[in-house]
């Protein structure tokens, strides 16, 4: 009974490893990167990728200290280990080679998967140093401000205040009170026409001379 089960144990092992080595023959640079700027899910193995990941897992420490993100990236993903460490150091080569948004996506993951038997706390027992989930909930909150600020902002029509009262329509003014009618004034009568000033002389003029009659021979 133990030989059977020793014998299942080394054919389950040997799997593993064939699977991982399978994997780290088919992990393409460009394909990885491409895939990690979706924010696919790369790292999908779990007990049968422990031993290899704790193997690793140093180095990952080391890359990610370096800031050596793609290289950080490919050893991820040849190794395929899940855990909340593993996605967080994901999220940090999303995040350091401009993939934000995947990033942000891998630092949730990682914060869900910090609450679960598989954490690395209580599978592999390595955490390098890193304080999860804190560290990775800071750092998806601390991108999605910058996202959240980074958007364009749609321009606010200004505050409108309550509306004017409208003017009242102007009275008419009402016609004054007519008393009544005026009699009409009589038509002027027609002056008579003044005596002429001017006198026609009935005798000759004092100071007209006067020829005396001719003497008598």
């Amino acid at each position: 009974m133990r030989r059977w089960h020793y014998r299942g144990f080394v054919l389950w092992a040997c799997v593993a490893l064939v699977g991982c080595a399978e994997r780290s023959d088919t992990v393409k640079p460009a394909e990885t990167l491409a895939q990690l700027r979706a924010g696919r899910a790369l790292l999908t193995c779990r007990e049968p990728c422990l031993a290899e990941w704790r193997g690793a897992q140093p180095q990952a420490m080391q890359l990610d200290a370096g800031a050596r993100w793609q290289e950080l990236a490919m050893l991820l993903t040849r190794i395929g280990y899940q855990d909340d460490l593993s996605l967080y150091y994901l999220g940090r080569a999303a995040e350091g080679l401009g993939y934000r948004e995947a990033a942000a996506s891998y630092y949730r993951q990682s914060t869900q998967l910090s609450a679960t038997p598989g954490s690395c706390q209580s599978l592999s027992r390595l955490c390098g140093g890193v304080v999860l989930p804190r560290a990775a909930a800071l750092r998806a909150a601390a991108i999605d401000r910058d996202l959240d600020r980074a958007k364009p902002r749609r321009a606010e029509p200004a505050p409108q205040g309550p509306a004017a009262p409208e003017a009242a329509p102007a009275e008419v003014a009402a016609p004054a009170p007519q008393g009544p009618a005026a009699p009409e004034a009589a038509p002027a009568e027609v002056a008579a026409p003044a005596p002429s000033a001017v006198s026609r002389p009935t005798g000759p003029a004092a100071s007209e001379f006067i020829e005396p009659p001719p003497a008598a021979r």
